[in-house]
Protein backbone atom coordinates (compact mmCIF):
# COMPACT_ATOMS: atom_id res chain seq x y z
CA UNK A 1 0.00 0.00 0.00
CA UNK A 2 1.71 3.67 -0.54
CA UNK A 3 1.73 5.84 2.09
CA UNK A 4 1.01 9.84 1.60
CA UNK A 5 4.25 10.82 0.67
CA UNK A 6 4.10 8.28 -2.22
CA UNK A 7 1.10 10.34 -3.77
CA UNK A 8 1.98 13.74 -3.06
CA UNK A 9 4.72 15.66 -4.54
CA UNK A 10 6.91 16.83 -1.89
CA UNK A 11 5.97 20.91 -1.01
CA UNK A 12 6.93 23.51 -2.89
CA UNK A 13 9.95 26.04 -0.80
CA UNK A 14 8.72 29.64 -0.32
CA UNK A 15 11.72 31.25 -2.20
CA UNK A 16 10.51 29.20 -4.84
CA UNK A 17 6.80 29.82 -4.92
CA UNK A 18 8.38 33.36 -5.06
CA UNK A 19 9.95 33.17 -8.30
CA UNK A 20 7.44 31.47 -9.82
CA UNK A 21 5.08 33.65 -9.30
CA UNK A 22 7.61 36.47 -10.51
CA UNK A 23 8.16 34.91 -13.84
CA UNK A 24 4.38 34.51 -14.16
CA UNK A 25 4.69 38.42 -14.28
CA UNK A 26 2.19 37.89 -10.86
CA UNK A 27 4.42 40.49 -9.09
CA UNK A 28 1.67 42.09 -7.22
CA UNK A 29 0.72 38.37 -5.85
CA UNK A 30 4.54 37.37 -4.85
CA UNK A 31 4.70 40.95 -2.65
CA UNK A 32 1.22 39.73 -0.93
CA UNK A 33 2.87 36.22 -0.43
CA UNK A 34 6.59 37.67 0.47
CA UNK A 35 4.33 39.75 3.33
CA UNK A 36 2.12 37.40 4.29
CA UNK A 37 5.47 34.65 5.03
CA UNK A 38 7.77 37.62 6.75
CA UNK A 39 4.88 38.43 9.25
CA UNK A 40 4.83 34.32 10.43
CA UNK A 41 8.61 34.82 10.60
CA UNK A 42 10.05 33.02 7.54
CA UNK A 43 13.01 34.43 7.11
CA UNK A 44 13.48 32.26 3.72
CA UNK A 45 12.11 35.11 1.72
CA UNK A 46 13.86 38.17 3.28
CA UNK A 47 15.78 38.44 -0.41
CA UNK A 48 13.25 38.62 -2.54
CA UNK A 49 11.09 41.20 -0.27
CA UNK A 50 13.84 44.10 -1.28
CA UNK A 51 14.04 43.11 -4.64
CA UNK A 52 10.15 43.09 -4.94
CA UNK A 53 10.19 46.21 -2.53
CA UNK A 54 8.13 49.13 -5.08
CA UNK A 55 9.93 51.30 -6.37
CA UNK A 56 10.67 54.82 -4.99
CA UNK A 57 10.74 58.34 -6.09
CA UNK A 58 13.22 60.29 -4.97
CA UNK A 59 13.37 64.27 -6.37
CA UNK A 60 17.41 65.21 -7.16
CA UNK A 61 18.76 68.07 -4.94
CA UNK A 62 17.71 71.41 -6.82
CA UNK A 63 19.75 71.89 -10.34
CA UNK A 64 19.87 74.34 -12.47
CA UNK A 65 16.69 74.66 -14.49
CA UNK A 66 16.58 75.45 -17.93
CA UNK A 67 13.56 77.16 -20.06
CA UNK A 68 11.65 74.35 -21.72
CA UNK A 69 9.83 76.95 -23.87
CA UNK A 70 13.00 78.47 -25.34
CA UNK A 71 14.59 75.24 -25.94
CA UNK A 72 11.13 73.70 -27.98
CA UNK A 73 11.19 77.22 -30.00
CA UNK A 74 14.92 76.92 -30.36
CA UNK A 75 14.08 73.40 -32.05
CA UNK A 76 11.33 74.33 -33.57
CA UNK A 77 13.12 76.79 -35.53
CA UNK A 78 16.57 75.01 -36.19
CA UNK A 79 15.45 71.57 -36.55
CA UNK A 80 16.40 71.06 -40.16
CA UNK A 81 19.34 71.84 -39.85
CA UNK A 82 20.48 69.35 -37.15
CA UNK A 83 18.18 66.21 -38.50
CA UNK A 84 19.43 62.64 -36.72
CA UNK A 85 21.57 65.12 -34.31
CA UNK A 86 21.47 65.04 -30.87
CA UNK A 87 21.65 68.57 -29.37
CA UNK A 88 21.89 70.12 -25.93
CA UNK A 89 20.27 73.07 -25.28
CA UNK A 90 19.56 75.79 -22.38
CA UNK A 91 16.94 78.60 -22.03
CA UNK A 92 17.10 78.45 -25.80
CA UNK A 93 20.82 78.29 -26.38
CA UNK A 94 22.30 75.55 -28.18
CA UNK A 95 25.35 74.63 -26.02
CA UNK A 96 26.63 71.48 -28.36
CA UNK A 97 25.37 68.71 -31.27
CA UNK A 98 27.04 65.75 -31.90
CA UNK A 99 25.23 62.75 -33.92
CA UNK A 100 26.61 60.57 -30.79
CA UNK A 101 25.23 61.29 -27.67
CA UNK A 102 28.12 59.67 -25.74
CA UNK A 103 30.34 62.18 -27.20
CA UNK A 104 28.29 64.99 -26.68
CA UNK A 105 27.79 64.06 -22.80
CA UNK A 106 31.26 63.56 -22.56
CA UNK A 107 31.97 67.21 -23.98
CA UNK A 108 29.32 68.81 -21.96
CA UNK A 109 30.51 67.53 -18.76
CA UNK A 110 34.15 68.40 -19.36
CA UNK A 111 32.94 71.67 -20.00
CA UNK A 112 30.41 71.92 -16.52
CA UNK A 113 27.67 72.33 -18.99
CA UNK A 114 25.95 68.84 -18.15
CA UNK A 115 23.33 70.15 -15.29
CA UNK A 116 20.49 71.63 -16.46
CA UNK A 117 21.12 70.86 -20.39
CA UNK A 118 17.93 69.68 -22.55
CA UNK A 119 19.49 66.95 -24.63
CA UNK A 120 17.32 65.20 -27.38
CA UNK A 121 17.85 63.95 -30.35
CA UNK A 122 16.37 65.90 -33.77
CA UNK A 123 14.14 63.87 -35.53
Amino acid sequence: MRSASDVLPPPIPPAEQVRRLVEANRVEEARRYVQELLAQGDTSVEGWAKVLRPPRVVPSPDRARSDFAADYAWLRENRQAYLDRWVALQDGELLDADIALRALIERLTERGQIDGAFIVQVD
